[in-house]
């Protein structure tokens, strides 16, 4: 039979080499934030799980390509050219991606803690004190809104650098297959793309990109945390809180991040785009989202029939509903193999 005091010593060895690692973390200026370093179930999530749930939603992210040059299209028409082909046709461009997502999913977390910690010691008002910047951290204490915020910007930057290329040449390959090889339309009708290379960080569409992984990165970090300090949900554990507070904040952001997902998709697959001056550019985009999104209504005024007022168009709902459908999805899927390795590895 093991010691009675076996467990408990073996508690207090843990406690002891912990307090070590702060002392030692403290002594090289590493942010206590970075002190908890990832473990190896979540490790490996990040190395093996975001790749595999990233080429595994490829037909989902292919579709939203799709729908940025179809407007006539609903999600099941989408659905059915990302398939032209055969059925290995929706993982078209998918690998690249993939690829990315290792790095993706292992960098965006120690890069979004150290920016935290930086500026909650660069904003407190007593002298460096993360704890007077609104708390010590996501899990103690009160969270701290703007410096999440701030390094959530960083944060997507990074991101937007590392996946432009990937991402871009993915909704390239996608758009060559369905609307110019497999196209119901005359050939020559539609051009067919120049793939973008995997290592380029930054062209046309980026900005649209950036703003994309901004706000959904900000969902996660900085508004879902708010959300859990302040909601309460009776009879529900933290860990479940904490999921449906992240699933509901990312699926509430989904109404500005679809349309620039969508634009920067449109900006990807339009071949004149990175040959004409920024203005002409910036034109275009207007012109996208207006005609993606808007619908004129002639005014009832006879003095000025030249006026027009707008509706949300049922293509914004399309976007809407298939944009919450791969994030969900992603975030679903990558969450249930971290928690089953964790649960698994950790026995």
């Amino acid at each position: 039979a093991p010691h009675p005091r076996g467990r408990g010593c073996c508690a207090l060895r843990g406690a002891r080499r912990c307090a070590a690692r702060r002392r030692v973390a403290r002594a090289a200026g590493v942010a206590p934030e970075m002190d908890k370093l990832p473990s190896t179930p979540v490790l490996i999530s990040g190395a093996f799980g975001g790749p595999f749930v990233i080429f595994s939603c490829t037909p989902l992210r292919n579709a939203l390509t799709l729908g940025a040059q179809d407007r006539s299209s609903g999600v099941y028409s989408l659905l059915r050219k990302v398939f032209r082909g055969g059925p290995h046709a929706g993982w078209t461009g998918g690998f690249a991606p993939a690829v990315v997502a290792c790095p993706q999913f292992l960098a965006l977390g120690p890069i979004y803690h150290a920016l935290n910690g930086s500026f909650r010691r660069l904003l407190s008002p007593a002298g460096g004190s993360p704890d007077a910047a609104g708390g010590g951290g996501d899990d103690h204490g009160q969270h701290a809104f703007l410096p999440s915020l701030i390094a959530c910007g960083g944060a997507a930057l990074c991101e937007t650098g590392l996946t432009y290329g990937s991402q871009s040449r993915n909704a390239q390959m996608a758009y060559n297959n369905s609307m110019v090889s497999f196209s119901s339309i005359e050939e020559g009708q539609r051009v067919r793309l120049k793939l973008n290379k995997m290592h380029q960080v930054w062209g046309p569409g980026a900005g649209s990109a950036f703003w994309r992984n901004a706000i959904s990165i900000a969902s996660v970090r900085s508004l879902a945390p708010s959300v859990r300090e302040h909601v309460q949900l009776p009879g529900v554990g933290a860990s479940t809180k904490a999921v449906l507070c992240d699933m509901g904040c990312s699926v509430m952001v989904s109404t500005v991040t679809a349309p620039m997902h969508q634009l920067f998709n449109f900006m990807v697959t339009m071949p004149q785009v990175g040959r004409v001056s920024r203005r002409d550019t910036w034109s275009m985009a207007v012109k996208f989202l207006k005609q993606q999104y808007l619908v004129p209504l002639p005014k009832k005024d006879l003095a000025s029939p030249q006026e027009y007022s707008w509706r949300i168009s049922r293509i914004a709902a399309r976007d809407y509903v298939m944009r919450t459908t791969y994030v969900t999805a992603v975030f679903t899927m990558y969450m249930a193999i971290e928690r089953t390795l964790c649960s698994v590895l950790r026995r």
